[in-house]
Order: structure tokens, then sequence, then C-alpha cells
């Protein structure tokens, strides 16, 4: 539990957008400081980064994305070395991956953000249903740092999956590095940015594997008791090393009643995540 205290202070310090306090009178060696995530300052950011690159460059748009995307390229990739350490040294290869869109009650560019994390410093991991957006533009990335890129092309996909890896100008960042299947009952985290709560921290265990269908194919599947939700999906699913142990996809919610399309007193939420078997199935192990 305190590996898990210490990585939050930590990664909330070094955030861009957010600020940090301390009471007065306290003892600077021995008094924490209480660090505040500043969400809007994040998201104001990320949106006038990319409204700026939409408007003066000329990024890869989003049709082109999706047209490389339902080609489903399958290549090699070669990692970095794996590295075994706390969590908080992964931090900073968890990402916003965030498609910029118009709306249609102004002229203005926005940005719906989703989840993301690098395994290279120039390759993003996300899931599949997030490029394939059509109503989008094009795919914008923020980094830790507060850094905005643009998404230059797909280079690895699955429908099957849900899983996408996108390419991205070189970060200079530290990529995750990819675990091995976790057992049932392990203890897991993630970090997320659900509904624009960004970088939240939610833990909790593998509770099951399981068999899914996607594109009317089965499919293994494993699921967490770690909360997550809406702009989380595309989030890396860490073991107790900081290592990659399963991508975020979705949820399923169980209810008492479901009657004519009514459905009443929710009873659980279960957590789906793609194992990480499957991201190195589809870059060549």
């Amino acid at each position: 539990m305190k590996i898990y205290q210490a990585l939050w202070l930590s990664m909330a310090l070094s955030l861009a957008g957010c600020a940090s306090t301390q009471p007065s009178g306290g003892n600077s060696k021995t008094t924490a400081k209480t660090a505040v995530i500043d969400d809007r300052a994040i998201i104001g950011r990320m949106t006038r980064e990319a409204s700026r690159m939409m408007d003066s460059g000329k990024p890869v748009s989003m049709e082109s994305l999706i047209g490389q995307l339902k080609k489903e390229p399958s290549v090699s990739i070669r990692l970095p070395d794996g590295q075994r350490g706390q969590l908080k040294h992964k931090r900073e290869a968890v990402v916003v991956v965030g498609g910029v869109y118009k709306c249609d009650r102004c002229t203005r560019w926005h940005v719906a953000p989703a989840s993301g994390f690098l395994i290279a410093d120039d390759l993003v991991v996300t899931n599949y249903h997030v490029v394939n957006q059509p109503e989008r533009a094009a795919l914008a990335v923020r980094l830790f740092d507060g850094r905005v890129f643009m998404v230059e092309s797909v280079v690895a996909a699955s429908e099957r999956y849900d899983l996408a890896v996108l390419r991205v100008p070189e970060t200079g960042v530290s990529p995750v590095t990819l675990g091995q299947a976790a057992p049932v009952g392990a203890k897991v985290s993630l970090f997320s940015h659900p509904n624009q709560h960004f970088y939240t921290l939610s833990e909790g265990r593998v509770a099951r594997y399981f068999m899914t269908q996607r594109n009317r194919r089965r499919v293994p599947a494993m699921s967490i008791t770690a909360d997550f939700g809406r702009g989380s999906s595309g989030a890396p699913v860490l073991n107790e090393s900081g290592q990659v142990v399963g991508i975020v996809t979705s949820t399923e919610s169980l209810y008492y009643t479901d009657k004519d399309g009514e459905q009443k007193n929710l009873q659980m939420v279960f957590k789906n995540c793609v194992p990480v078997s499957q991201l190195r199935e589809l870059i060549g192990g």
C-alpha cells in the first residue's frame, strides 16, 4: 500500500496541470506536500496544442488512420530491454489519446480523451475502438510532461484483440515494459483518465480469465476488480513491478432486472481487459 501512496504523490507532483501546497509552519523535511491535479488545465492545454497543429499543419487525418487500421497491419516490433522496478518509475509512459473534432455548435476544435501507453519512445498502445472513430478529424497524444503530438500512422492493429499500436514522433520518454500473464488473485493497478479525471490510480486484483467474442470470433479476455470508466480505454494494467499484464477495454454492467429494454437495480460492473499475451502476439512476441 505504501508503494501506491508514494506513486500517487510522486506522479501528481510531476504532472503538468497540477499544483502543490504545504501547510504553513510545517517542517519541509517531514511534512508531505499535497498535490492537486487541474483536470481543466490539462484538457485545455491539450486542446489548444491540438488546435494549433490542426490549423497550422497537416496532421494525418483520422480517415487515413482508420484506413490503415482496417488493414490490420501486424509487424514485428523490437522492444527495449525490460526493467523491473517500482510503479513510480513507469508513470511517464501513460499518455492521453484524444480524438480531435469540431462539434455542431461552434467552430472550435475539441478533444475527446481516452488512454494509452508507450511501449517504445515513438509507439503508443491503445484500443482499436479508440482509433475507429470516423467522426473525429485526427488523433492527438498528450505525454505525462504536457507535450502534445499528432499520431502519424497505425503500425499494428487487431479488431479481434481490440488493440492498436500508433506511431508518434520520438518522445525521449522511457516506455513501460511488458510482463507475463498475471494469475487470478494477483494484485494489479492502473492509471487512466475516466471522464477527464486524468491520471486516476485504481488498484485491485485479477478476477478471472474468460472467453468473449469480438469481430464474430471468440477470444480470451481478463477481468479485474480495479475500477475504471469511460475514458480509461487503452490504459495499461500493471503488476506490482510496474509491468503491463493487460490493457483496459470495456465494462459490462449486471442488473438484477432487465426487461423490455429497462434495466433496474445495478448489482455489479465487470471490468474487462485484453491480456498482455494478445499484445505480444500482435507485435511479434
